[in-house]
């Protein structure tokens, strides 16, 4: 009588192996990020799935560990609260900060900071930085980060200080610049379908050759003695500051006048809100002052409808800042002096550096202010009102 020794047993593949009978290939798949090889060799993929199960099993021990570890969310929260109330930076130079502490939190946030090397920091750095200059300032935000996490015994090492800063010569082809200039026939077709609000902005730049901010922050009681007094807000404790009285013209008084549109506000641009949000009313000076963004956005929208720069791609085409460019291209062509041009546009200053270091522009003077002119006419160069 013959024993039966039953059906030999079938050969048992290694974890995360298996066998596709339609393609006739094994396929490995990543049980932790759902990816998958296919190979057709069994030998190939044999090996390659018992490199994975040693993977597997030290990612899953390092993600138990990762539990009891900070994220950079709540490195960035700690950041917030520890650190920012220290710094002495302007209110524009704090929202920049701001805005770079979101999106680190915002897309990295996930990660433990035990686990997060330089040399992926870098490569999230490179998918969108497109200058060295970008790049070096989002660097210099990491870098305070990780200062503080190894501070707080949270990281070895500060990971983005490891990162090489980019050279920032205008010989790299990265960091010449792409947007395009302003020129006069563009600011006059801009200027032509501009609505009111807006039209004062531009004319009051080019002619005072302030930036937006300080545009945007003109009050009607900045206006004394037969003098436009203008604070340029660049603030923090080391950096350019100067306080300029601008000579008032007939020109600045017509802009003054036809800013005055019945509308009571304390500010030279001001436009009523297409709705009044409590939100949005209580995060502002007053509800019809215009947010410095608010003006860049009309001025884009007035820009791309008179199409003016529709040639060129959007990256390329020339913001509201480039106003202040055109002015001083103006002046030099009428002229004035390189002096007068760099002092309108309240270039370094060291007089009123100090001043601001020692007393504060609460307790400014009068005298304190350095006059300068802006004698350019709109008539002159083609732009009506």
């Amino acid at each position: 009588m013959i024993r039966d020794m039953g059906r030999p047993k079938k050969y048992k593949h290694p974890d995360f192996m298996t066998f596709d009978r339609d393609s006739g290939k094994y396929v490995v798949r990543n049980p932790i990020t759902k990816k998958k090889r296919t190979f057709s060799g069994e030998a190939e993929a044999v090996k390659a799935a018992e490199l994975l199960k040693e993977w597997v099993e030290t990612e899953r021990q390092a993600q138990a560990l990762d539990k009891g570890r900070p994220s950079i969310s709540a490195l960035v929260n700690r950041w917030m609260l520890d650190k920012l109330q220290f710094m002495p930076w302007d209110h524009r130079t704090k929202a920049n900060h701001l805005y770079k502490m979101e999106r680190i939190k915002r897309e990295l946030g996930h990660r433990p900071v035990a686990r997060t090397d330089s040399m992926f920091l870098e490569e999230w750095l490179e998918s969108f930085c497109r200058t060295a200059d970008q790049f070096n300032k989002w660097r210099f935000s990491l870098v305070m980060l990780w200062k503080l996490a190894v501070a707080k015994h949270l990281a070895e090492a500060n990971e983005p200080e490891k990162i090489e800063q980019r050279s920032t010569s205008k010989k790299l082809e990265m960091n010449q610049k792409v947007r395009q200039q302003l020129d006069l026939d563009g600011y006059r077709a801009i200027h032509k379908i501009a609505q009111p609000w807006l039209k004062i902005a531009m004319e009051q730049s080019l002619v005072t050759l302030q930036a937006r901010q300080e545009v945007c922050n003109m009050r009607l009681d900045h206006y004394r003695d037969g003098w436009l007094f203008v604070i340029r807000d660049k603030t923090s404790g080391d950096s350019d500051m100067a306080f300029i009285k601008i000579a008032m013209t007939a020109q600045l008084e017509d802009i003054l006048a036809r800013s005055k549109d019945g509308l009571h506000s304390p500010y030279l641009i001001h436009r009523r809100p297409d709705m009044r949000k409590r939100r949005q009313i209580n995060a502002k000076p007053h509800w019809t002052y215009v947010n410095p963004d608010y003006l860049s956005k009309g001025f884009g929208k007035a820009r791309d409808k008179a199409a003016v720069y529709a040639h060129l791609k959007p990256a390329e085409r020339p913001t509201f800042h480039e106003i202040r460019g055109l002015g001083a291209r103006l002046y030099r062509a009428q002229g004035v002096a390189e002096s007068a041009i760099q002092a309108l546009m309240t270039h370094a200053h060291q007089r009123t550096t100090q001043i601001y270091l020692e007393r504060g522009t609460a307790a400014l003077t009068d005298e304190d202010y350095h006059a300068v002119s802006a004698p350019l006419n709109l008539a002159t160069i083609g732009v009506k009102p």
